[in-house]
């Protein structure tokens, strides 16, 4: 099971407080202790930037639990973590503020969770807030406890498949809620207040009267939650039966099909890799959940992703920061690898005897994507191998980091999804490097190129002359874009595409296939691949964007066609086109929402408002006011500490990536020769006719 929330509503504090419950901490530390936070920068900043999990054996009354408990991040920055661990879990405990309610991550980790056929549970946090800071009376938190799970709900209906939307919707009676405050350890569901005889009353009396501390004795949070956990959260016997089939896209009927469903400890070794860490000592540690078979030291493995078979050197459990090594792990469980050192997040690992055939897990859609970068590089250029090497492994542990090396300018380039995930990653790069200098530029946005209208038809030749090659650029059409989300971000064929990228932009055959577009139709998408990395504009991606091969005339000569001269001609054509089409620059848009007292919402919509920000809607919650926005994220820089002014600290505020948006034309010029400049370009955009055959 995992804990999954908005930032701030006490997931790491709940945790503490299992840990607690269940022997493995000091209740005198619990809520501050932050065990499962080890990184000292999450220590530091007093928020979760990774995934960590540990395993816990609890006695319930209807026996005892080996429960694989992870807890996940809740700031926005870090949303590809949680989406990576819920592909390990089969349930989840929403942890919702009493007072904020849900939020915008809230919503989002929702998401995700139905999307993966996690189940959901929830714990309403905070309570004691609404008796000490709020003063409201009884009737007044039940109807904000009933307005929070008819909320929650309402996401459950919207985001949920038809299968188990009804079953999984959370409801008091049930006992698929609870209530309490992590700070204070104390919570409760209904059926536990019935079976002890406490009433609400008791708990606000206990708070009126300084008798606070007994309440952890009388109603303890951790039995609240772990009893609500083992009643509704499956056990993997129960849960691999519906969600293998969502999660993996092998046939159900072979022989490691029938082994996942049944969570078969005797079936073939099968695991997803969730994470992977680099440890000094031990080298790559892969974690993952197994799905099937049993893991032990010694066994032999293949990554299908990697293509490589290694050797398990050793099989160990999570305690928070440490290892624990044991013999083996048996499927349902979560498991940590030594010796898998080609494995990254996502991997499939199968033992080697099956590996025929083994299909791999269906690849993890992130909902967000990298919109900041920051250029790194170190004070000696001697170091500049060892820089990248310590990139890479830091992209290897996160994939929502990209690292690229741009050629133009030499700029050793690491994008992540906002200010927070980047100074975070800068910070763990110069853990890796040790006494290497290295600096890093200030955070800038990530563009994209695009086009408005179908453009001409261009044909551009290689550099030899001895190939033609004639392309057409347009928009990309919503019916081929609804394809290419189904079907993935892989570079594949499907029917006439080509090729697709991660962009979105597609390469499509018009010219009829001819045996010698067979011979080079690797070097073509090379082409097309080359031409959407850096687009005329101003060396920005190509987004959206459908490419069409129009026609091919390729030398006789087998010599001539080598593909380096057949991946430019390809890639000039396409930008003869696409500077055709009335190009446009996209900025990255984030959602904003801002959750602040009702009398300083005005103040909040006017800073919002001053920064390029369209406010989309109002809400008033009880004495508080969210306010939805959408602001470019070039305009969200210093936004922060302006809020945290206005509002003496009282606004709370969730940004996340929501959509690319053509930038004004005012500003797009601008910003154009700002990003020609720093890459060292020509300030003028080229015209087309510089890539087309009438020039060459």
């Amino acid at each position: 099971m995992g804990i999954i929330a908005h930032i701030d509503h006490g997931k790491t504090t709940l945790t503490d407080s299992l840990l607690a419950g269940t022997g493995l901490l000091s209740p005198k530390v619990a809520g501050s202790a932050r065990v499962l936070d080890y990184l000292e920068e999450e220590q530091r900043r007093g928020i979760t930037m990774k995934t960590a999990n540990i395993s816990l054996l609890y006695q319930a009354a209807e026996g005892a639990f080996i429960i694989n408990l992870v807890d996940t991040p809740g700031h926005v920055d870090f949303t590809g973590k949680v989406t990576r661990a819920l592909r390990s879990i089969d349930g989840a405990v929403v942890v919702v503020d009493a007072v904020e309610e849900i939020m915008a991550q809230t919503e989002i980790v929702i998401r995700q969770a139905l999307e993966e056929r996690v189940r959901p549970v929830l714990f309403i946090n905070k309570v004691d807030r609404l008796i000490t800071e709020l003063k409201l009376s009884a009737e007044q938190i039940e109807a904000k406890f009933n307005r929070i799970i008819g909320s929650f709900n309402d996401l459950i209906e919207i985001y949920g498949e038809l299968p188990f939307k009804n079953a999984w919707k959370v409801s008091a009676v049930r006992g698929s809620v609870a209530f309490g405050s992590a700070l204070h350890r104390w919570g409760f569901t209904l059926n536990e207040t019935k079976q002890k005889g406490v009433k609400f009353s008791d708990i606000m009396g206990a708070y009126r009267n300084g008798e606070v501390e007994e309440l952890p004795k009388l109603i303890p949070l951790h039995t609240a939650i772990l009893d609500m956990s083992v009643k509704n959260i499956p056990s993997p016997l129960d849960a691999q039966r519906y969600r293998v089939e969502k999660i993996w896209k092998g046939a159900l009927s072979s022989e490691a099909g029938q082994a996942m469903v049944r969570c078969d400890d005797r079936g073939p070794t099968i695991m997803c890799v969730t994470h992977v860490q680099a440890d000094p000592d031990a080298g790559v540690i892969v974690t993952g959940r197994l799905f099937s078979g049993t893991v032990k030291n010694g066994d032999r493995v293949y990554l299908v992703n990697a293509q490589a078979e290694l050797v398990v050197q050793q099989v160990a459990v999570y305690m928070g920061a440490f290892r624990e090594p044991v013999d083996h792990v048996a499927a349902g469980n979560l498991a940590a690898l030594a010796g898998l050192d080609a494995a990254k997040a996502g991997e499939t690992v199968v033992d080697a005897e099956h590996r025929g055939g083994m299909v791999p897990f269906e690849r993890i859609r992130y909902v967000s994507e990298p919109v900041l970068t920051v250029a790194v590089e170190p004070k000696n250029p001697k170091d500049l191998e060892p820089l990248l090497r310590a990139m890479e492994k830091l992209a290897t542990e996160d994939p929502n980091l990209a690292v690229e090396v741009n050629a133009e300018t030499g700029e050793y380039l690491l994008s992540g999804m906002g200010e927070l995930h980047l100074e975070t990653a800068t910070k763990h790069l110069k853990d890796y490097l040790g006494d290497m200098e290295i600096t890093a530029s200030l955070p800038r946005v990530v563009y994209r190129e695009s086009v408005t209208r179908k453009g001409a038809v261009a044909t551009a030749a290689s550099p030899n002359r001895q190939n033609r090659f004639t392309v057409q650029v347009e928009p990309l059409e919503e019916e081929l874009a609804k394809l290419i989300d189904q079907d993935g971000y892989a570079l594949k064929s499907v029917g006439e595409v080509l090729a697709v990228d991660e962009q979105k932009n597609a390469l499509v055959e018009c010219a009829g296939k001819t045996e010698q577009l067979r011979s080079v139709l690797d070097s073509v998408i090379s082409g097309f691949t080359f031409a959407c990395k850096a687009g005329p504009l101003c060396g920005e991606p190509l987004k959206s964007v459908k490419i069409s091969l129009v026609k091919v005339q390729l030398s006789d000569d087998a010599e001539q066609r080598s593909p380096v001269e057949i991946m430019h001609g390809v890639g000039k054509a396409i930008f003869g086109s696409f500077l055709t089409a009335t190009p446009v620059l996209l900025e990255p848009v984030y959602k904003n929402v801002i959750s602040v007292p009702t009398e300083l919402a005005g103040e909040c919509s006017r800073i919002v408002s001053s920064r390029r920000g369209k406010i989309s809607a109002f809400e008033q919650k009880g004495i508080l006011t969210t306010v939805t926005s959408f602001i470019p994220v070039a305009e969200t820089f210093g936004l922060a500490q302006e809020l945290r002014s206005a509002t003496s600290g009282r606004a709370f505020w969730q940004s996340t990536f929501d959509h690319w948006e053509k930038m004004p034309a005012k500003l797009e010029a601008k910003v154009i020769m700002e990003i020609r400049r720093r890459k060292g370009l020509p300030a003028a955009v080229p015209k087309p006719e510089r890539f087309t055959e009438e020039n060459q």
